[in-house]
């Protein structure tokens, strides 16, 4: 068993997954316009490093392939899930952002067993919100879209890391990913930030913490443990979220909570065991 990738994943979805609380706690802003603005303060702290690793000498088109891969990671499924905010439950985005780990075992990244109990796991979490009308469907394949472009931007960034450093992919994409979430609010809705002291704090901490120190462990996990295995802080977040729901707000879990929560350990357990992972489905049928 690997504990380090368990603990420093944990850490990661404790993170991420209490920034439900601080975003609580702030002003209400426009998702996408915030979160240009996050990523723009993000690039400004982390371009004293990227100057002094000389990105400028890579090759463009590794900073091409960098930058496609970080639009695919921060910024489109926050674009999708954003067009899908009011339309349905919350609990939807996160049952299809948990797809994902299941979309990288098709590819052989990770056990098919472990994916779906995982994937289980985050659907019975979510049991109550996962109400959907015939209606509502096209917004739910905008979000599965969201998962599959996901899945394919952390294979990608993958095979990135091995040749640059963390810092300098993060740099490239925030920079990027700023100015193109930027135009995108533009485009789909015009509502001004609300600026105070307040909400400065808010965009430096969320900046600093969530973007910058989050990102920099979330590709140190990937560059070291691989695509499938970091793909599985998509049931962690909401079991930390869900936890931490049910303390601050003393609910008490019914049975479907519990057999989630339990679910989803088991397959974080699996996923980082030391036993064979050849058991994705592209792998077993070449073997054979």
């Amino acid at each position: 068993m690997r504990y380090l990738p368990i603990v420093a994943s944990l850490g990661l979805s404790l993170l991420w997954g209490s920034e439900w609380m601080l975003t609580a706690a702030l002003p209400a802003q426009p998702r996408l316009r915030a979160l240009a603005v996050q990523y723009a303060i993000g690039a400004a702290f982390l371009l004293p490093w990227a100057v002094h690793r000389r990105m400028v000498r890579r090759p463009l088109r590794s900073l091409v392939h960098m930058t496609v891969a970080g639009f695919g990671i921060l910024c489109l499924p926050q674009v999708l899930i954003g067009l899908s905010v009011g339309k349905l439950s919350p609990a939807i985005p996160l049952a299809a952002l948990a797809t994902v780990p299941v979309l990288l075992a098709v590819g052989g990244r990770l056990t098919i067993s472990t994916a779906v109990c995982g994937l289980a796991g985050v659907l019975f979490l979510v049991d109550d919100g996962l109400e959907i009308s015939i209606h509502q469907s096209p917004w739910l394949l905008l979000l599965l879209a969201a998962a599959c472009v996901l899945a394919w931007a952390l294979a990608a960034a993958e095979k990135d890391l091995r040749a640059i450093s963390h810092v300098e992919v993060l740099f490239t994409q925030c920079a990027t990913s700023a100015v193109l979430l930027f135009i995108l609010s533009q485009l789909i809705g015009r509502e001004p930030l609300t600026w105070s002291a307040l909400a400065g704090i808010g965009f430096a901490v969320n900046a600093g913490v969530m973007t910058v120190f989050g990102y920099l462990l979330f590709y140190w996990l990937l560059r070291r443990y691989g695509a499938g295995r970091v793909s599985i802080l998509q049931w962690s977040q909401p079991l930390v979220a869900t936890a931490e729901a049910a303390v601050l707000m003393h609910a008490r879990p019914d049975w479907t909570a519990l057999v989630g929560a339990l679910l989803i350990a088991i397959a974080i357990m699996l996923a980082f065991s030391n036993r064979d992972e050849a058991g994705g489905v592209l792998f077993e049928i070449t073997r054979r």
